[in-house]
């Protein structure tokens, strides 16, 4: 049960693979893969950046992760959140969920993307050919 939050790109099927290794015992392993857009409403996108508060970033996270926990069926879990200027088609967000079952699975995942663009203090900002837009959070 691991967050991270980093500048560095990640290898989706070494930490796959890693996180599958250490639970054999599960019935159900999902993945989500969070990518930047390379087009935002019909604007061409150059890069984003994304800042945040990590400390207070990982509190809220560390919050909502105790919650979705609580209702039952999650076994273990891993999250890593890209921060700093990324390009069209780089890695954002990498979440790795190990159940009792799917369907809990994709709950937490779902769930667990919702406070991501709505709650959780990420800034992010999108450059495009000749302007720029803050992005605000998803209600």
């Amino acid at each position: 049960m691991k967050i991270y939050f980093q500048k560095k790109d990640f290898n989706i099927g070494k930490e796959l693979n890693n996180f599958s290794k250490k639970n054999k015992k599960v019935g159900s392993i999902i993945s989500f893969v969070g990518k930047v857009r390379p087009v935002n409403n019909n604007n061409k996108l150059k890069f984003m950046e994304i800042d945040c508060y990590k400390k207070m970033a990982l509190h809220q996270t560390n919050k909502i992760i105790d919650i979705l926990i609580s209702k039952g069926g999650i076994i273990d879990y891993q999250v890593i959140h890209r921060f700093g200027k990324l390009l069209p088609s780089d890695n954002i967000v990498l979440i790795l969920v190990a159940s009792q079952h799917r369907k809990e699975g994709f709950f937490f995942i779902e769930d667990l993307i919702k406070w991501f663009k709505s709650k959780i203090t990420f800034w992010k900002k999108e450059f495009y050919l000749n302007s720029s837009a803050w992005l605000k959070s998803q209600k």
